[in-house]
């Protein structure tokens, strides 16, 4: 008798055990959906009845003392498989919740500042120079903190410098022993200068987080138009790091017609910075100054409140796009990157390395970086159009891995999660046209850097057509779709073999692949017609993109007792950084198809 009450008792226990284990996770479940608000109303209440009936229907049954034990045995397996269900939901949604909260930390920058000598110096660390005049950019952001963090390490004075290049040239003249830099003013002056990186050395380096000031104009994004600014930096690693903005993409969305109109800015295009006078600078200098600066500079050219913006580099695409299980992305010409992959006209099955490839290469085309704008909107086109597919449930986890602190935005949880929930209830397809503004290729004075460079005069009618389709988009009108041509199979992408041998010809020895719009697409021209069309623009090439990147997670001020190099900051070593693209004939060169500008265009 004992024993059968010892095993009725036992029953008990692990009836209101497992009972109260399922109501836990059930409620718990309940209560994140609720709070996430990812699904439509109807959804979630539907959710609702059918758990409360579940748990109520289970925990009556199993307690039920007459009920047989085959069917309690039945009843028990069932709660414990769907306690473990609730449990594994509250997983993702609790994973969900810490992805979309950590935006990136959009309240603040990091920028990265480097203590600069002559390699001939005898100052080889931060304590040798103390009693030294610093010299400084005065128009970096940073510039009195980054002061103000060096004072603490050594007693120094500063002098403060209005242009970037004369601050280069003076350390070069000995005018001044010792400069103090942010990394992409470092960057330009390591281009423009020859030999500037060979002659000084770099004896201290250093972090500090900058508040953004950044004035958010929020709206219902499911029932009125936004403009979300999207900044692509040239940078792995940290996505808050200040950088140059290679992509300069505006994304108006009208959700109530489901329209979105991408617009691109060259990032040489020649704009005059927001509360600047007199020197006009290069749109992408304008992330040196942070994204603020970026933002308000575009809401002056374009005329256009800027609601929100998007920032990645180029791990987040990388990442994201291997996430989303590829991409079928358009090609307008068949061509070979910079770094041998081939493409084809038409759609291009894509993995992450590709993905970013077919965005940056810009030597390929004789529209240059004006196409290579084009490639980055379909790019976008190829995520949108993959994202609101039903079958994104199925990478929800990896994309959730993915893109985890690799982007930074001011877009409030709530909006993502209104935008999904609009796009769940009925997962309409979206209408998607692109624009990108045009100009003159040029050399000019820029306010960052005081000196010739080449610069992409605007075209006041690309821009005014701009407007007038930023406008229609406001108003309700829906555009003409630029993705028309998205039917048939995706062709795959082969990498073409490269030579192992360093070539000793000259460039006029070889042949370039070239797309140019004016004659047939897929046409090879010799170099030497290339060499004369360059002859016939007065331009230098000047064009050395270096990807300039932190790879440390600490998101405190962190000082770095070292000479830091390019080759620590990109962990990506099979990917060449643009710098490779514009070297023309580095010891890598493709012996099908090798590519050459037609018109130059120089980047820094």
């Amino acid at each position: 008798m004992k024993k059968i009450k010892v095993k009725k008792n036992t029953e008990n226990l692990f009836c209101k055990i497992i009972s109260f284990l399922l109501v836990a996770s059930s409620i718990s479940f309940l209560g994140l959906l609720f709070y996430i608000d990812l699904l439509p109303i109807k959804y979630s209440i539907t959710f609702l009845l059918i758990i409360l009936i579940f748990d109520a229907l289970n925990i009556f049954l199993i307690n039920l003392k007459r009920l047989k034990k085959k069917i309690k045995k039945i009843i028990s397996i069932t709660m414990v498989i769907a306690t473990l269900i609730f449990t594994i939901a509250n997983f993702y949604i609790g994973k969900t919740l810490g992805v979309l909260l950590n935006n990136g930390d959009s309240k603040y920058k990091l920028e990265h500042y480097s203590v600069i000598v002559l390699k001939d110096s005898d100052y080889n660390k931060v304590k040798d120079i103390k009693g030294e005049k610093i010299g400084y950019f005065k128009n970096s952001t940073g510039a009195n903190d980054a002061n103000n963090r060096l004072k603490k390490e050594v007693n120094v004075d500063f002098e403060a410098y209005k242009a970037s290049d004369s601050l280069a040239q003076n350390l070069l003249d000995e005018e001044i022993n010792v400069i103090v830099v942010e990394d992409s003013i470092k960057n330009i002056m390591e281009e423009e200068i020859d030999d500037f990186e060979d002659l000084t050395k770099t004896i201290y380096s250093f972090k500090i987080r900058t508040k953004v000031e950044t004035t958010l104009k929020q709206v219902d994004v499911t029932k009125e138009p936004f403009a979300i600014y999207i900044s692509g930096i040239d940078t792995y690693g940290e996505i808050s790091s200040v950088s140059r903005s290679d992509v300069n993409m505006v994304m108006v969305v009208n959700p109530k017609i489901r329209q979105v109109l991408l617009i691109s800015i060259p990032r040489d295009y020649y704009v005059q910075l927001h509360g600047t006078t007199g020197t006009k600078d290069k749109i992408t200098h304008a992330g040196i100054y942070g994204i603020d600066m970026s933002i308000q500079t575009i809401e002056d050219l374009l005329e256009l409140d800027i609601n929100y913006y998007l920032k990645v580099n180029f791990t987040s695409v990388i990442d994201i796009v291997d996430a989303l299980g590829g991409l079928d992305v358009y090609s307008e010409y068949t061509f070979t990157s910079y770094s041998g992959y081939k493409f084809k006209k038409g759609l291009n099955y894509v993995n992450g390395k590709q993905a970013l490839d077919f965005a940056r290469t810009r030597k390929a085309f004789k529209d240059g970086d004006r196409q290579r704008g084009k490639n980055q909107q379909a790019v976008i086109e190829a995520i949108i159009r993959k994202i609101t597919n039903k079958s994104i449930i199925t990478k929800y986890n990896s994309l959730l891995n993915a893109i985890d602190g690799k982007y930074q935005t001011n877009i409030s949880m709530k909006s993502i999660t209104s935008l999904v929930k609009m796009q769940l209830k009925d997962m309409s397809s979206w209408n998607i046209t692109s624009h990108s503004l045009t100009g003159k290729d040029s050399k000019d004075y820029t306010y960052t850097y005081n000196q010739l460079l080449y610069v992409m005069k605007p075209d006041t009618a690309s821009i005014d057509e701009a407007i007038e389709l930023i406008n229609n988009v406001l108003n309700g009108e829906q555009l003409e779709n630029s993705y028309t041509n998205l039917e048939g199979s995706s062709n795959k992408v082969t990498k073409v073999q490269t030579n192992t041998k360093k070539e000793t010809n000259t460039k006029n020895d070889k042949k370039e692949e070239i797309i140019d719009p004016s004659i047939k697409k897929d046409d090879t021209i010799e170099k030497e017609d290339v060499l004369k069309k360059e002859n016939e623009i007065d331009i230098e090439e000047q064009d050395k993109d270096t990807d300039d990147s932190s790879t440390s997670n600490d998101s405190n001020i962190e000082q770095i007792e070292k000479e830091p190099s390019l080759e620590e900051n990109n962990n990506n070593t099979d990917l060449p950084s643009e710098s490779d693209e514009d070297s023309n004939l580095s010891d890598e060169n493709t012996t099908t198809t090798p590519i050459a500008p037609i018109i130059p265009t120089p980047e820094n």
